[in-house]
């Protein structure tokens, strides 16, 4: 990877227990996907996808308000309700 941030998600085959369980009298198995760990990295597939998502809700969403711009046009607004 070129960034220092780690893709890793909770495992979905085993549900971050690091077993799968299965049925009848065999125990829980060791989960092949994240090797008993609960977390694996995330394939390629689900980090297009997560980027994707992550793009779509910046283009729908406002733009990110600073909190000096939020009590700025909270004031406006009750300088308004006084007229």
């Amino acid at each position: 990877m070129t960034n220092s941030v780690i893709h890793e998600i909770e495992c979905p085959d085993c549900d971050g227990n690091g077993r799968v369980p299965y049925s009848g009298i065999h125990p829980a198995m060791q989960c092949t996907a994240c090797k008993g760990e609960g977390w694996r990295m995330m394939t390629d597939e689900e980090e297009a996808d997560r980027a994707a998502d992550a793009f779509s809700d910046m283009c729908e969403g406002e733009p990110p308000v600073s909190l000096d711009e939020q009590h700025r046009a909270a004031w406006d607004q009750k300088q308004e309700l006084r007229r």
